[in-house]
Protein backbone atom coordinates (compact mmCIF):
# COMPACT_ATOMS: atom_id res chain seq x y z
CA UNK A 1 0.00 0.00 0.00
CA UNK A 2 1.10 3.53 -0.68
CA UNK A 3 1.82 5.89 2.18
CA UNK A 4 -1.39 7.77 1.42
CA UNK A 5 -3.37 4.54 1.77
CA UNK A 6 -1.67 3.84 5.10
CA UNK A 7 -2.48 7.36 6.25
CA UNK A 8 -6.11 6.95 5.24
CA UNK A 9 -6.32 3.75 7.29
CA UNK A 10 -4.69 5.49 10.26
CA UNK A 11 -7.05 8.45 9.94
CA UNK A 12 -10.02 6.07 9.92
CA UNK A 13 -8.74 4.24 13.00
CA UNK A 14 -8.17 7.58 14.75
CA UNK A 15 -11.71 8.75 13.96
CA UNK A 16 -13.19 5.52 15.35
CA UNK A 17 -11.10 5.80 18.52
CA UNK A 18 -12.04 9.46 19.00
CA UNK A 19 -15.76 8.76 18.61
CA UNK A 20 -15.36 5.88 21.08
CA UNK A 21 -13.59 8.27 23.46
CA UNK A 22 -16.67 10.51 23.52
CA UNK A 23 -18.89 7.48 24.14
CA UNK A 24 -16.65 6.33 27.01
CA UNK A 25 -16.92 9.83 28.49
CA UNK A 26 -20.74 9.66 28.36
CA UNK A 27 -20.81 6.14 29.79
CA UNK A 28 -18.62 7.14 32.74
CA UNK A 29 -20.99 10.04 33.45
CA UNK A 30 -24.17 8.01 32.95
CA UNK A 31 -23.06 5.10 35.14
CA UNK A 32 -21.48 7.35 37.80
CA UNK A 33 -18.15 5.54 37.27
CA UNK A 34 -16.29 8.80 37.56
CA UNK A 35 -12.93 7.11 38.12
CA UNK A 36 -13.21 5.87 34.51
CA UNK A 37 -12.73 9.49 33.43
CA UNK A 38 -9.01 8.95 34.10
CA UNK A 39 -9.05 6.84 30.92
CA UNK A 40 -10.79 9.64 28.99
CA UNK A 41 -8.91 12.81 29.97
CA UNK A 42 -5.23 13.73 30.05
CA UNK A 43 -3.80 14.36 33.54
CA UNK A 44 -3.72 18.13 32.86
CA UNK A 45 -7.12 18.34 31.14
CA UNK A 46 -9.66 21.10 31.66
CA UNK A 47 -13.44 21.21 31.37
CA UNK A 48 -15.70 24.21 30.79
CA UNK A 49 -19.39 23.88 31.55
CA UNK A 50 -20.10 27.60 31.76
CA UNK A 51 -23.15 27.21 29.52
CA UNK A 52 -24.93 25.29 32.31
CA UNK A 53 -23.79 27.54 35.15
CA UNK A 54 -27.37 28.08 36.33
CA UNK A 55 -27.55 24.38 37.30
CA UNK A 56 -24.11 24.09 38.88
CA UNK A 57 -23.15 25.28 42.33
CA UNK A 58 -19.62 26.59 42.42
CA UNK A 59 -17.13 26.54 39.59
CA UNK A 60 -18.24 25.58 36.08
CA UNK A 61 -14.72 24.84 34.94
CA UNK A 62 -11.85 22.94 36.49
CA UNK A 63 -8.42 21.70 35.48
CA UNK A 64 -6.51 18.53 36.30
CA UNK A 65 -7.88 15.00 36.25
CA UNK A 66 -8.36 14.72 40.02
CA UNK A 67 -10.30 18.00 40.08
CA UNK A 68 -12.36 16.85 37.08
CA UNK A 69 -13.27 13.52 38.68
CA UNK A 70 -14.24 15.25 41.93
CA UNK A 71 -16.15 17.96 40.10
CA UNK A 72 -18.33 15.48 38.18
CA UNK A 73 -18.91 13.46 41.35
CA UNK A 74 -20.18 16.61 43.12
CA UNK A 75 -22.01 18.35 40.27
CA UNK A 76 -23.92 15.28 39.11
CA UNK A 77 -24.97 14.15 42.62
CA UNK A 78 -28.38 15.91 42.23
CA UNK A 79 -28.87 14.22 38.82
CA UNK A 80 -28.79 10.46 39.37
CA UNK A 81 -29.38 8.11 36.45
CA UNK A 82 -28.60 10.71 33.80
CA UNK A 83 -28.53 9.23 30.30
CA UNK A 84 -26.79 10.83 27.30
CA UNK A 85 -27.11 10.12 23.61
CA UNK A 86 -23.95 11.13 21.73
CA UNK A 87 -24.02 11.51 17.94
CA UNK A 88 -22.88 13.41 14.87
CA UNK A 89 -19.18 13.32 15.66
CA UNK A 90 -17.25 15.72 13.45
CA UNK A 91 -13.55 15.04 13.80
CA UNK A 92 -10.71 17.18 12.49
CA UNK A 93 -7.34 15.42 12.64
CA UNK A 94 -4.04 17.25 12.85
CA UNK A 95 -1.31 14.69 13.46
CA UNK A 96 -1.38 13.76 17.14
CA UNK A 97 -4.05 16.35 17.92
CA UNK A 98 -7.73 16.43 17.03
CA UNK A 99 -10.86 18.49 17.47
CA UNK A 100 -14.02 16.50 18.12
CA UNK A 101 -17.44 18.15 17.99
CA UNK A 102 -20.22 15.89 19.26
CA UNK A 103 -23.94 16.51 19.56
CA UNK A 104 -25.47 15.39 22.82
CA UNK A 105 -29.00 14.87 24.06
CA UNK A 106 -29.87 14.17 27.68
CA UNK A 107 -32.49 11.53 27.02
CA UNK A 108 -34.89 12.29 29.88
CA UNK A 109 -34.70 16.08 29.54
CA UNK A 110 -35.43 18.62 26.83
CA UNK A 111 -31.76 19.54 26.90
CA UNK A 112 -28.68 18.79 24.89
CA UNK A 113 -25.81 20.61 23.35
CA UNK A 114 -22.59 20.40 21.45
CA UNK A 115 -19.40 19.19 23.05
CA UNK A 116 -16.22 20.71 21.66
CA UNK A 117 -13.22 18.60 22.63
CA UNK A 118 -9.55 19.10 21.94
CA UNK A 119 -7.88 15.68 22.09
CA UNK A 120 -4.33 14.44 21.85
CA UNK A 121 -2.73 11.10 21.13
CA UNK A 122 -0.92 9.71 24.18
CA UNK A 123 0.99 6.45 24.70
CA UNK A 124 -2.29 5.08 26.14
CA UNK A 125 -4.35 6.26 23.14
CA UNK A 126 -6.41 9.35 22.44
CA UNK A 127 -7.38 11.47 25.45
CA UNK A 128 -9.33 14.71 25.87
CA UNK A 129 -7.23 17.71 26.86
CA UNK A 130 -9.99 20.36 26.82
CA UNK A 131 -13.75 19.85 26.84
CA UNK A 132 -16.40 22.55 26.55
CA UNK A 133 -20.18 22.19 26.44
CA UNK A 134 -22.43 24.58 24.53
CA UNK A 135 -25.82 23.75 26.05
CA UNK A 136 -29.02 23.88 23.99
CA UNK A 137 -32.51 23.96 25.50
CA UNK A 138 -34.97 22.27 23.15
CA UNK A 139 -37.99 24.25 24.36
CA UNK A 140 -36.33 27.49 23.24
CA UNK A 141 -35.42 26.10 19.81
CA UNK A 142 -38.89 24.58 19.37
CA UNK A 143 -40.57 27.88 20.28
CA UNK A 144 -38.51 29.77 17.68
CA UNK A 145 -39.30 27.16 15.01
CA UNK A 146 -43.01 27.11 15.83
CA UNK A 147 -43.18 30.93 15.74
CA UNK A 148 -41.53 30.92 12.31
CA UNK A 149 -43.85 28.21 11.01
CA UNK A 150 -46.88 30.15 12.28
CA UNK A 151 -45.69 33.28 10.46
CA UNK A 152 -45.24 31.26 7.25
CA UNK A 153 -48.65 29.60 7.65
CA UNK A 154 -50.24 33.04 8.18
CA UNK A 155 -48.61 34.28 4.98
CA UNK A 156 -46.13 36.52 6.76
Amino acid sequence: MAATDNQRWQDTADRVELAELMHRYALAIDTAHFDDLREVFTPDASVDFGSVDQYVEGATGVSGIEAIVGWFRTVLAPFPDVLHFMSNHVIELDGDRARVRTCMHVMHMAMGGVYDAQAMRTPAGWRIRNLRLDERRFEEAAARLEAHMSRVDDGG
